[in-house]
């Protein structure tokens, strides 16, 4: 009877196994190439293996045995295969690069973020300061057409009042020469009077005078003797 089960238990554990190892995996881009003093591998190992992404100089190259013969930027130099050489950087570094530049893309889109809403904060005083200009020159048109009424008003007043000040002179001569004409007629009323009463005076005595004159004499009496 175990010798029957043991196939099956067998069989699934195995499958046990199968299954848990059915997981997904990406084969890494790093890479590392070892160096070696010759063109081929029978050479010593100069380097145990550069990492995927080193820069080197390439001095030379042979197309037969498919090697070249590099330096490193530290002076280490040697042969390697030239299959592991390209002209551009590996994908991993230039992801990364392009990593880094969104990443300060990201920055510098946060920092004008910020600058705009700086520039709309400031844009919003320099409108409200503008709206509070117009207003203050609103109020001073109207300051400036008051004053120039007032001024009107007040230049008319000054030519009324001129030409009140000259009525009222010429008035005031009128009423100085209607006076001396007065005081002359009074006067010559005085003068009338005095002469009527002169004159009435001068006639009672003239009267008097003749009807003296006119009375007649006693008759005296030695004359009847």
């Amino acid at each position: 009877m175990k010798r029957y089960l043991t196939p099956w238990l067998c069989a699934l554990a195995l499958h046990s196994v199968t299954v848990a190892a059915q997981e997904t995996r990406y084969i890494t881009d790093v890479l590392y190439v070892p160096l070696r003093s010759g063109q081929g591998t029978e050479f010593r190992i100069v380097h145990r293996g550069l990492p995927s992404g080193t820069r080197l100089t390439v001095e030379e190259s042979n197309e037969d045995s498919g090697y070249a013969r590099v330096v490193t930027d530290n002076g280490t130099e040697g042969w390697m295969l030239s299959r592991y050489l390209t002209e551009q950087e590996p994908a991993a570094d230039r992801l990364a690069a392009l990593q880094s530049m969104y990443d300060n893309l990201l920055g510098d889109e946060g920092s004008l973020r910020s600058q705009l809403v700086e520039t709309r904060t400031a844009l919003n005083g320099a409108q409200g300061r503008v709206a509070e200009l117009e207003q203050a020159l609103d109020s001073s048109e109207s300051e400036l057409q008051d004053l120039k009424r007032l001024s009107s008003n007040a230049l008319n007043l000054d030519i009324t009042n001129r030409r009140l000040t000259e009525e009222s002179q010429v008035m005031h001569t009128r009423i100085e020469v209607l006076e001396a004409e007065n005081q002359r007629l009074k006067d010559s009323e005085d003068s009338r009077a005095f002469m009527n009463g002169a004159m009435a005076v001068l006639g009672g005595v003239l009267l008097a005078l003749i009807a003296q004159r006119l009375r007649p004499r006693p008759r005296s009496s030695s004359s009847w003797a």
